[in-house]
């Protein structure tokens, strides 16, 4: 993960990686993610590399992944959705679970 990199010294490789994400990185898509697992994965890693280096593109992308994420909680639910649309902010519960 990028903080790995940040943390072991890998500056060339951290400096590529967050090329990637500025060029690359794009969460307006038509797929189902688990919004368990993108927060704990992508949003933590995005943040967690954020904090170490300060470079502002992994803050906006982790603000633009926060808030696709937080269509899974539905006004009023106790417990949001397991999966959200990113690009539709559809939430469902994938075989009748939540998160």
């Amino acid at each position: 993960t990028m903080d790995t990199l940040w943390l072991m010294g890998l500056q060339d490789e951290f400096d590529r990686a967050v090329e990637w994400v500025r060029t690359e990185l794009n969460y307006d898509v038509d797929t189902n993610l688990n919004a368990f697992e993108a927060s704990i994965r992508s949003l933590g890693g995005l943040l967690a590399a954020y904090s170490l280096s300060g470079e502002t593109v992994l803050l906006d992308k982790a603000e633009d992944l926060g808030n696709r994420l937080l269509r899974a909680h539905s006004p009023g639910a106790r417990l949001p959705c397991s999966d959200v649309n990113l690009q539709t902010g559809k939430a469902e519960a994938q075989a009748g679970f939540v998160a």
